[in-house]
């Protein structure tokens, strides 16, 4: 009822914002699943490229507040209400959670950069949404030509509207910064990286294959082989952590990434290996070309729910299945050991799934789009 009631408030906002001017010199970004992801990776590109030299930007989020005090120049913070305005003033408009159902001018550029390549079914191709309008936005970008009908479908365009570009967040996994990835390895001698995704039946989801005690033993194998374990945690998840102290292994949340200034992709880079299910993040993680493990028990349950993109998933999932303690620590021992059992797999799945191997998704954007 209130996504309707909303959509009739901003029908008439489509036609003012086709006769509105637009700022030439503006940029306007927008998020209202926090200040993350694609879009403020190219946020960052741009600041670091001086771009709010020559333009003024206005960023649109619901955490606002917290980066209004650090704006660098040319930068303003706005909350969402205020943001509509800016929308519709700006020439050139970025978003990858929410947006405004507010039809593009013809004099502006909208990209939706979305948050990844889905292996899930989402928009058109989820059960019960095939008749909502996603199409707010002059482009869509993915990740490789095999995805551009896929993403036309789900966002219900044409594919001349899919530009292959990449995931702008992509790009953090090839730099280096050695205070924080000294902090996030911690003298280990190995990282594993384990990211459940986010499950609308079980928003308490963290590792159910393993009961406390076993919990418990993989911290005592970890420990006996000086290894790290991180479990980042779904930002929509709502498991509580609170009592679990382990020394090796570190629950951490979106909000602890915030205040540490850093992302999921600043831990990717330092993982020597991933743990993960349905969770589109792995197809980024195959850029770095290293050991993928799946924990995928509820798949059938998963698929009966939400559904995937394509008909066999497991014809992606270039890795081991992880369904046990025994599991996990094979998979480990395998890592240390550099018996990467699936490199080749991985390899041709990720030549299917990210054109671009590089760290140059921001650069594409920017030269390509703003002008």
């Amino acid at each position: 009822m209130k996504k309707a009631i909303l959509r009739v408030f901003f029908k008439p906002l489509t036609i003012i914002n086709r006769i509105k001017k637009k700022d030439e010199k503006l940029i306007f970004f927008y998020s209202n699943l926090g200040f993350r992801d694609n879009v403020k990776a190219f946020y960052d590109y741009l600041i670091e490229n001086n771009y709010n030299e020559q333009f003024k930007i206005v960023v649109s989020i619901n955490d606002w507040e917290q980066y209004v005090k650090r704006a660098p120049k040319n930068v303003t913070f706005i909350n969402n209400k205020q943001g509509i305005k800016w929308f519709m003033k700006a020439k050139y408009a970025f978003y990858c959670f929410g947006k405004y159902p507010i039809k593009p001018s013809k004099k502006q550029t909208v990209i939706n950069l979305w948050h990844g390549t889905p292996l899930k079914r989402i928009g058109h191709l989820e059960k019960g949404c095939e008749n909502i309008d996603y199409d707010f936005f002059s482009k869509v970008l993915t990740s490789a030509p095999m995805y551009k009908p896929i993403m036309a479908d789900i966002f219900g365009c044409t594919e001349n509207r899919v530009e292959v570009m990449g995931n702008p967040r992509n790009d953090e996994m090839f730099k280096k910064d050695r205070i924080k990835d000294d902090y996030i390895k911690g003298g280990a001698g190995k990282l594993i990286l384990w990211l459940p995704t986010y499950r609308e039946y079980d928003e308490g989801f963290i590792i159910s294959i393993l009961n406390k005690d076993e919990l418990n033993s993989l911290n005592t194998y970890l420990m006996d082989n000086n290894i790290k374990m991180i479990v980042k945690l779904h930002p929509l998840q709502t498991a509580d952590t609170q009592g679990i102290e382990l020394s090796h292994i570190k629950f951490i949340t979106q909000d602890e990434l915030n205040r540490s200034d850093m992302t999921v992709y600043t831990l990717l880079r330092n993982a020597d290996g991933l743990i993960t299910d349905y969770s589109s993040v792995y197809f980024d993680y195959m850029l770095l070309n290293r050991p993928i493990g799946f924990a995928v028990e509820d798949m059938e349950k998963y698929k009966n729910k939400r559904g995937f993109i394509f008909d066999n998933p497991k014809e992606y999932m270039p890795g081991p299945e992880i369904r046990n303690l025994s599991d996990i620590e094979e998979f480990i021992e395998n890592i240390v050991s550099g018996n990467d059992l699936y490199k080749e797999a991985r390899e041709s799945v990720n030549d299917k799934i990210n054109y671009y191997k590089d760290g140059n998704c921001c650069k594409r954007i920017a030269e390509t789009f703003i002008k």
